[in-house]
């Protein structure tokens, strides 16, 4: 651990993400050792389009993928949406935990380093929410994933150049069904002139089915997108 780190945990000391209990002052974990028992960073084998995890022996692309057209050109993910990770994200979503959204654009960054490092991203853009929704919480999350990545890598950020529609509802508990239909034509692209012909680094914090990053890749290739690229904290399972 650098002196740098050491001396911002002085400062503010660090807390668990998930159970927000003071962690000791000279260390890196983002979870104490009952919360981080279970630590989902993937590894392993994943879908080369969406990021899922696959059994070793599995197709290089999942069912979903194969079956599923998709506007984006690959996904990666940092984690599997269980356990701490899962609760972490409620916490800075429904919470209004900002920090949260700090610690993990840190560790977005690494895998996008990990797994991007031969791509020239021209802009880094986010998943959006509709302006009742933004004007309920504290703080847009996907907005500060998408800004600590920004930051990291020196690529520019834009905002209010995706939309969402107000009648789009939350994706949270609808079916796969559902949720392909609730976000089908559910975004707008206000200006253009943005994206045309630039290669996009799109940011959010969970993908499930892919229904949302999809639909707004979709809308960044109609409006002149060369190439979509996306990444995420966390993405579900097949056995969810």
């Amino acid at each position: 651990m650098n002196f740098s780190n050491i001396l911002l945990n002085l400062i503010s000391p660090p807390v668990c993400l998930a159970c927000n209990k003071y962690l000791p002052t000279y260390t890196n974990a983002l979870f104490c050792p009952k919360c981080g028992k279970n630590y989902p960073i993937i590894k392993g084998k994943t879908c080369n389009i969406c990021g899922k995890p696959i059994s070793n022996n599995s197709d290089d692309t999942c069912i979903e993928c194969k079956e599923n057209k998709r506007y984006f050109i690959k996904n990666v993910s940092r984690y599997t949406y269980k356990g701490c990770i899962k609760t972490a994200i409620k916490n800075m979503k429904f919470k209004n935990y900002d920090w949260i959204a700090f610690e993990f654009g840190r560790q977005i960054c690494k895998t996008i380093e990990e797994k991007y490092s031969d791509i020239n991203f021209d802009l880094v853009m986010y998943v959006p929410m509709t302006k009742l929704s933004e004007m309920n919480r504290t703080f847009n999350q996907t907005f500060e994933l998408a800004y600590a990545v920004s930051r990291k890598f020196k690529i520019p950020i834009e905002n209010n150049v995706i939309y969402k529609m107000p009648n789009v509802k939350t994706q949270s508990g609808l079916s796969k069904k559902d949720r392909l239909e609730n976000v089908k034509n559910g975004y707008i692209i206000l200006k253009p002139e943005k994206i045309i012909d630039k290669t996009i680094l799109l940011i959010d914090d969970v993908i499930t089915t892919g229904a949302t990053l999809n639909e707004c890749s979709k809308t960044l290739k109609k409006a002149g997108a060369l190439a979509v690229y996306t990444a995420t904290v966390a993405i579900t399972t097949f056995d969810e």
